[in-house]
């Protein structure tokens, strides 16, 4: 199985979108046309800075099969404008549960408040979330744009005491499903290669696995 090969660089906070777009977390990695413009310099070896090295899913969204929730499958719906910071909290508590992300929590949430601060300003956020009673017990961020390098912004995020109950699963198909309303015929999810979500919850509707080999550059002052 051959790795694809994915550049990214840091950008300053301010440049919101673009900060989020070229992000190297696994959800919007740049392209390597855009890894070496000046004033960058290489940061990381070609595993990129953090290991275990990353994992990209893909799923053919007329391919993922018919799935019929049953009696006491979890309710979820989209999430509202006002449930932005407790939709970042459920994604935070998930991945702070997960050995996978403990050396790269703190890009995560740099990462997720930005592209939150994005989506929920939106009139409708494109996100899915599992309410249990009062609160939230998972969520999944998405993105439709086609030419997206990841359309999982953040896929589904299950607190752990809620896990190992099929609820990712039925998230992801909700997620699948949504994407290809919006007229997706292919979607990309991104993620670290010895986490739950690649090892149990993203092969799951025929998702095929592919080794990512991530590279970071560092933005640095010109002269």
């Amino acid at each position: 199985m051959t790795s694809r090969f994915i550049s990214a660089h840091f950008t300053p906070l301010g440049m919101l979108r673009q900060f989020e777009d070229t992000f190297p977390m696994p959800f919007n990695l740049a392209t390597a046309a855009t890894a070496n413009t000046p004033g960058n310099r290489p940061f990381g070896v070609a595993r990129g800075l953090f290991t275990p090295p990353w994992v990209s899913f893909s799923w053919e969204t007329a391919q993922v099969p018919s799935f019929q929730p049953g009696p006491m499958a979890p309710l979820i719906r989209p999430a509202t404008r006002e449930e932005g910071e407790e939709v970042l909290k459920v994604i935070m508590l998930s991945l702070s549960m997960d050995s996978g992300w403990n050396d790269s929590l703190a890009l995560a949430e740099e990462y997720l408040k930005q592209a939150i601060h994005r989506l929920f300003n939106a009139e409708e956020p494109l996100c899915l979330v599992a309410p249990k009673g009062n609160r939230l017990i998972a969520a999944s961020i998405l993105e439709a744009d086609p030419l997206a390098q990841n359309q999982l912004v953040c896929g589904p995020s299950v607190i752990m005491e809620y896990r190992n109950r099929g609820i990712g699963k039925h998230l992801l198909h909700a997620s699948l499903s949504m994407l290809k309303e919006r007229g997706l015929d292919s979607v990309i999810g991104m993620t670290r290669a010895n986490t739950a979500a690649a090892r149990y919850v993203y092969p799951k509707f025929g998702g095929k696995s592919e080794p990512v080999q991530i590279t970071t550059t560092k933005s640095v002052p010109t002269a």
